[in-house]
């Protein structure tokens, strides 16, 4: 198969763009200072967020077999888990992985990133918007005033699409024994060329989405809930959390 070392290919070019764009967004972010107040805001917003998350896609989770790739979505894209150790090493040894991994590899890992990205930058922007509301438990209504306050629906719409965007690239993956092979043997090569933690995070969203019958299926219908919360959300719907199909 093409590696990102061949001139014909651009997608290690593309993917590379994507994730040093994506770097230079995350490491202006607020929460690399050491600003407690914010942090703790940004702590509790997030929980409060992984809670509703959790709530709308609660017969989601409670399939066995769709579970872990939600939780990993939850988590580790939405909830932007402890990204910093994966940002420093992207920005050390980029080069190296873009030609050690598999172009599709980190096409794939590039969206993810840029959607964990953007997931952080709109949750600074609405801690910055909530304030001292964050400095007790956040009740809805506060919430969605918050959130209609921010505004930008543009850029929620791209999170959105990023996520959804996710689907068929890792299905190609799911499916590809040979792609799968060959990112198997590269292992312990970008344990040893120093990027370990971007190796990992790739290799557990892989595994995570494997049982899954089509990610893109499931994706697609993540996507279209959150869609609609925020239509309702910007449309003042009374209840835009409840009765989501």
């Amino acid at each position: 198969m093409p590696t990102s070392q061949s001139p014909a290919n651009g997608a290690a070019d593309t993917a590379g763009l994507r994730l040093q764009h994506a770097l230079a967004r995350f490491f202006q972010l607020r929460q690399h200072v050491d600003d407690a107040v914010f942090l703790a805001r940004l702590q509790r917003l997030r929980a409060t967020q992984r809670q509703r998350l959790a709530e709308t896609h609660a017969d989601l989770l409670a399939d066995h077999q769709l579970r872990p790739a939600l939780t990993f979505l939850l988590d580790d894209v939405y909830g932007g888990q402890d990204l910093l150790p994966v940002a420093t090493e992207i920005r050390r040894a980029l080069p190296k992985a873009l030609k050690l991994l598999p172009d599709r590899v980190m096409a794939t890992s590039a969206v993810a990133l840029e959607a964990a990205m953007l997931t952080q930058e709109l949750d600074e922007a609405l801690v910055h918007t909530l304030g001292a509301r964050l400095d007790q438990p956040l009740d809805p209504a506060s919430y969605a005033e918050g959130y209609r306050d921010l505004g930008d629906d543009g850029a929620r719409r791209q999170q959105i699409t990023l996520v959804e965007e996710l689907g068929p690239r890792l299905d190609r993956y799911i499916r590809s024994r040979t792609l799968q092979t060959t990112f198997r043997l590269v292992r312990k090569p970008a344990h040893a060329a120093g990027f370990s933690n971007l190796y990992d995070f790739i290799d557990r969203s892989f595994r995570v989405m494997k049982p899954v019958p089509s990610v893109t299926a499931l994706l697609e219908r993540v996507a279209a809930r959150e869609d609609a919360i925020m239509t309702r959300l910007f449309s003042r719907h009374p209840f835009p959390f409840k009765d989501i199909p």
